[in-house]
């Protein structure tokens, strides 16, 4: 009994990081600077010889990358292609019969005079089994709590580049291998101690050796020595290859610091993970896991002179029904959800009328097939190929999305530079899939049965959403599946999905600010012979190596280059159905102020509605 109990508990573990991997596109940090394959080391040039000529502050960007153009919804069809998935859309509180009040142009809310202090009531999707970053697995709408706990080392600005935040600059060394980061001095922890080196070794020693957390971060840094202490604010992390944008790995739970005299209290009494000590403008007050969460302002923050908190406290708590939490938002009940389902973004939408208004993001992460071709059924490409054909993409962007994002073809959004705009996705044609499904199960009559294919489906549930997809698909692709349909919580379909228990699932991935961190979704070295973070199970060393040139390089143009090949590849492969860009939908009370107003202690303004994930520091009340 012991044994399953222990086993039970790694996979409600595992679970919670896969589930950050899978939705939020490793929660950040992608597979760090490099991946699970590793090749010799280059050698990093010594600390203070001339070859360091990236020491940067708060004014680099990530590969000289363009800064994106605004949010305002009016530029969207005019400006130029965007290296980051910005908002796309905002929508303002109609105006009042007379044309007066209500809202001006579309993007720009008249925005009543702010007040200092009161109460922000939260909805968020999903709970977390606590917020210690160096012990439990920070999922998606837990970062919205998380992030006003505690200041990352780094973070990106709207134009995708990452700045320092906690951090005071990054240093690259030599070729990339290995960096340096200062922190900024005097910063206090919520129980007065001073931040230092020794705090962020020992935070990121407790993160790679937990053995959850460590799954997606541990393979890209040194075994030996993957960070070590320079002087008493300054760090150097060395990965396993070369990388161009390090910094972009501790943009969330990585980079969140706590001190190493509290790390060894809450190792010997885990329950002080739902209250841990950050740096952030807000603590912990309360919390009852499942129900509530409270956040009290911080006297003494650090950066309270650089950036105006205006709130006293954030009440936050996780209601799944996203419809749910809609409806309590145009009643009154909340001040600001986070969402993603049809059904309250419709809802959002036409309470425009009772002072409700929405920041929606449709660039930022794709609702899409995930096809398993290891699996003794789909390691032909022709299943492959025939589950693609047949599928009718359209359908499902017209009965489950219901308008609210369009279809997608790769990874990347249309207004974004990466998309490669000659890959187009073969759906939508049926009368390819039948010679296919034919021919293959002649030549394998065991993995089909009255003549159509065997394949095991799953998406996340239960729900009514998740109920109308397995329908719409199951009704479409009737002719050539036979079909053995689970629908499952995400927490638990995913241990599925990793441990390769699959064939083909439907679930939200990709969409991260940087390319760069969905690497390793894709990488040979993370298919492991148990856990493989490379979904597909698809090894292509081609595709690796484009993988890793792209990284370890400031070009733009070539990094662009390089990205529209690898999406032909993944085309080629067919290992992906891609069904449509997910709508992260921010909702909000009209008297929420600042929602995409956030700036860091250097005053860089900051991305906003990150895949569901936005930071609450900088709201105020009107």
């Amino acid at each position: 009994m012991a044994a399953r109990r222990i086993d039970r508990r790694w996979r409600r573990r595992l679970a919670a990081v896969l589930v950050c991997s899978l939705a939020a596109s490793a929660c950040g940090g992608g597979g760090g600077p490099s991946s699970p394959a590793a090749e010799p080391d280059g050698d990093a040039a010594p600390a203070g010889e001339p070859d360091l000529p990236d020491a940067v502050g708060s004014d680099d960007g990530a590969g000289g990358a363009p800064a994106a153009t605004g949010n305002e919804p009016d530029d969207v069809g005019e400006q130029e292609l965007l290296v980051a998935p910005v908002d796309t859309t905002t929508t303002t509180t109609a105006p009042a019969p007379d044309g007066d009040g209500g809202g001006t142009a579309a993007g720009e809310p008249a925005e009543p005079e702010p007040r200092s202090g009161g109460t922000l009531r939260v909805a968020i999707l999903a709970e977390g089994d606590g917020l210690n970053p160096a012990a439990n697995s920070l999922s998606g709408p837990v970062y919205n709590i998380a992030y006003s706990v505690f200041d990352p080392l780094a973070y990106y600005d709207t134009g995708g580049n990452w700045v320092p935040v906690l951090a005071e600059s990054w240093t690259r060394i030599g070729d990339g291998t290995s960096w340096q980061m200062k922190v900024r001095e005097g910063i206090r922890f919520h129980d007065g101690t001073e931040l230092d080196a020794d705090d962020v070794i020992a935070t990121f020693g407790a993160q790679l050796a937990d053995p959850v957390i460590s799954v997606a971060f541990r393979p890209g840094f040194d075994p030996d020595a993957p960070v070590v202490k320079i002087d008493d604010y300054t760090v150097q992390f060395k990965g396993v290859r070369p990388s161009a944008r390090l910094p972009i790995a501790f943009t969330s739970q990585l980079g969140m610091i706590l001190p190493s005299e509290w790390l060894e209290q809450a190792a010997a009494d885990p329950s002080l993970n739902q209250t841990p000590v950050g740096t952030g403008p807000f603590m912990v007050e309360s919390r009852i896991l499942g129900e509530s969460t409270v956040l009290v302002r911080n006297p003494d923050y650090w950066a309270a002179d650089m950036i105006d908190i205006h709130l006293d406290r954030i009440e936050v708590q996780p209601i799944t029904d996203s419809t749910i939490a809609a409806q309590r938002l145009i009643a009154g009940e909340l001040d600001l959800i986070v969402v993603s389902g049809a059904e309250a973004i419709l809802a959002l939408r036409d309470a425009a009328d009772q002072g409700v208004r929405t920041v929606e993001n449709q660039r930022s992460e794709e609702s899409l097939m995930i096809i398993n071709a290891a699996s003794p059924v789909f390691s032909d490409i022709r299943a492959r190929q025939a589950l693609t054909f047949a599928t009718d993409q359209d359908l499902y962007a017209d009965l489950i999305r219901q308008g609210t994002t369009p279809v997608a073809h790769t990874m990347f959004h249309p207004d974004l530079v990466w998309r490669n705009p000659d890959v187009e996705q073969e759906t939508n044609m049926p009368e390819k899939a039948g010679p296919l499904v034919e021919s293959y199960c002649a030549d394998s009559p065991q993995n089909c049965s009255d003549g159509r294919i065997n394949m095991r489906f799953g998406t996340p549930g239960p729900s009514v959403e998740s109920d109308r997809a397995v329908d719409l698909l199951a009704d479409t692709w009737d002719e050539f599946f036979n079909l053995d349909t689970t629908v499952e919580p995400l927490s638990e379909m995913i241990v599925d999905v990793v441990l390769g228990n699959y064939d083909v699932v439907l679930v939200p991935a990709f969409g991260a600010v940087d390319p760069d961190n969905d690497a390793i979704f894709m990488e040979c070295g993370a298919i492991g012979p148990a856990i493989s973070l490379n979904f597909a199970r698809y090894c292509d060393e081609e595709r690796d190596e484009l993988l890793y040139e792209q990284r370890r390089i400031d070009d733009l143009d070539r990094r662009v280059e390089i990205w529209h090949r690898i999406q032909e590849m993944n085309r080629d492969a067919y290992i992906y159905i891609f069904m449509t860009h997910d709508n992260w939908t921010i909702g909000a009370r009209d008297n929420v102020e600042n929602i995409c107003g956030q700036v860091s202690p250097d005053g860089v303004e900051l991305f906003c509605n990150n895949q569901g994930r936005i930071w609450l520091n900088q709201l105020r009340l009107g």
